[in-house]
C-alpha cells in the first residue's frame, strides 16, 4: 500500500514578485538534492497535474507518479536519494484523453495485493486500472467498476472516494460516499474487482455531509486488521467498524465529542487525520489515533482498541491558529521521520520544517525544526510548488519532496 503525504517571512506580495521575477523560490538553498524534473517551469500545475509518491515496483522506495499533459510519467526513487529520469509510463489519465482535476480522481494503491502500486482513476464510465508491471510499465487501463464515476452521478466536490483495505485482505478497496450513503467494491488478488454495492446509509450528501465542512476517512481503528470509517461530522467524531461477518459496517457512533463543526473545527484551518502516534496494542496489529491541528495546539484522541478513545488531549501547544499557524500558508500532516514505528507531527511552517516526534507513553517530543528549507520564506506555496513525505532511498525514514519552481528537491531524513 502506498505512503504518500502531502505538506507551506516573506509577505505574500513579496512571494508573488519573486516568483514573477523568475528568482530562485521555491528551492532550498542546501542540503538538498535537485533534478529538472516536475517541476512548475516545466509546465506542471497543482490544479492540472496530479503527482504523488508510491512504490510501482516493489523496491521499497518511494517513485514519483505524474499525471501530465499526455499521460503518465515515472521517476524511481534511488539509494543516494535520488530519482531515474522520468520515463512515459502509461498514454492515458490524462488532459488529452478528457481527464480533468474538477471530474475525475486519479490516484494509486496496490489494489491486486502484489506489493506494487498500481494506478486507479474514477473517470466518466467508472473506475479504471492499469496495474504495475513492476519496471515502470503499466498495464493498458481497463473499465473494471461500472460505477464511481461521473455518469453514475458521482462528483469530485460532492461524493469522496477513497482506497483502503476495508476487509483485511492485503489488497486496497474503493470506498465512496455517495448522495445516499457508503458504496464498497472490494480490490481482489485476481485483478477483479467484487461484491460492489452500498453498504450503510450514512455518511452521504443526503445525511447532510459536506466536503467543506465534514471529511471522512478510513483507517482501522480497533486493531482488528480492517478499515473503519471515521467522519467529522457537526457534532464531533463518528466512526463505523467494518465487519467481516456480512460484509458490512456498523451504525455510527459518536465517539468523540470533539473534532467537529459544532466545536469550532474547520476544514479550511485545522487539518485532521488519523495516525498511530503512540503504538497502544494490545492486538497485534495496531490502531490509529484521531490527532487534529486546532487553533491552541494538536489535540488528540488516542485509541486503546477494540472502539475505546481517551479523552482528548492538547498536547504540544504548537502547529496552531495561536501559534502563528495559517491553513493557507502552513500544511501540516504526519510522518515516521525517525524509524520508530510511531508517526510523528510535521508542519510545514514559515522557516522550513518542524517535527514534533511521536512517543509511546501518550506524549509527544518537543517541536524542533528539523530543516530550514520548503517553508513559506523560502517561496513555497501549496498553490504551485506541492511537498510530500516518503522513504525515497529505502532507509525506513520519511524524506521531504518538494516539487519546486524550476526542480523537483529531496532532502533525505
Amino acid at each position: 500500500m502506498k505512503h504518500s503525504l502531502v505538506s507551506r517571512t516573506l509577505t505574500g506580495a513579496s512571494v508573488t514578485a519573486l516568483v514573477a521575477g523568475g528568482l530562485a523560490v521555491a528551492g532550498p538553498a542546501h542540503a538538498a538534492t535537485s533534478q529538472p524534473m516536475f517541476s512548475y517551469v516545466q509546465g506542471w500545475r497543482v490544479d492540472q497535474h496530479v503527482r504523488e509518491l508510491a512504490d510501482v515496483n516493489g523496491d521499497g522506495r518511494a517513485d514519483v507518479v505524474g499525471f501530465g499533459n499526455t499521460g503518465v510519467q515515472v521517476a524511481f526513487g534511488q539509494a543516494d536519494g535520488t530519482f531515474s529520469t522520468p520515463r512515459s509510463s502509461v498514454r492515458n489519465f490524462s488532459a488529452a484523453q478528457g481527464w480533468t482535476e474538477e471530474r475525475h480522481i486519479r490516484t494509486l494503491a496496490d489494489v491486486d495485493g502484489d506489493r506494487l502500486d498500481d494506478i486507479v482513476g474514477f473517470g466518466n464510465a467508472g473506475v479504471y486500472v492499469a496495474y504495475s508491471l513492476g519496471d515502470g510499465r503499466f498495464t493498458t487501463p481497463e473499465l473494471k467498476v461500472r460505477d464511481f464515476g461521473w455518469n453514475q452521478g458521482w462528483r469530485v466536490d460532492r461524493h469522496p472516494r477513497e482506497l483502503a483495505d476495508v476487509d483485511g485482505n492485503l489488497t486496497a478497496d474503493i470506498v465512496g460516499f455517495g448522495h445516499s450513503g457508503v458504496h464498497i467494491s472490494h480490490g481482489g488478488t485476481d485483478r477483479t474487482f467484487f461484491g460492489t454495492g452500498k453498504r450503510l446509509d450514512s455518511f452521504g450528501w443526503e445525511d447532510g455531509w459536506r466536503i467543506e465542512k465534514h471529511p471522512r476517512m478510513l483507517d482501522d481503528m480497533d486493531g482488528d486488521g480492517t478499515a473503519d470509517i471515521v467522519g467529522f461530522g457537526h457534532a464531533g467524531t463518528y466512526v463505523s467498524y467494518f465487519s467481516r461477518p456480512g460484509d458490512t459496517f456498523t451504525q455510527p457512533e459518536l465517539e468523540i465529542r470533539n473534532f467537529g463543526y459544532a466545536q469550532g473545527w474547520r476544514v479550511e484551518d485545522h487539518p485532521r487525520m488519523l495516525a498511530d502516534v503512540n503504538i497502544y496494542a494490545v492486538e497485534p496489529i495496531a490502531s490509529a489515533d484521531v490527532v487534529g491541528y486546532g487553533y491552541a495546539g494538536v489535540s488528540t484522541a488516542y485509541s486503546l482498541n477494540h472502539g475505546e478513545y481517551t479523552g482528548v488531549e492538547l498536547e504540544p501547544r504548537n502547529f496552531g491558529q495561536a501559534q502563528g499557524w495559517d491553513g493557507d500558508r502552513h500544511l501540516r500532516t504526519h510522518a515516521d521521520i525517525n524509524v520508530d514505528g510511531i508517526q510523528d507531527l510535521v508542519g510545514f511552517g514559515n522557516a522550513g520544517v518542524y517535527v514534533a516526534h511521536g512517543r509511546a507513553q501518550n506524549t509527544y517530543g518537543p517541536v524542533y525544526l528539523k530543516v530550514d528549507a520548503f517553508g513559506y520564506e523560502d517561496g513555497w506555496t501549496e498553490e504551485r510548488y506541492p511537498r510530500l513525505l516518503g522513504d525515497v532511498n529505502g532507509d525506513g525514514r520519511d524524506d521531504v519532496v518538494g516539487f519546486g519552481h524550476s526542480a523537483t528537491y529531496v532532502q533525505l531524513s
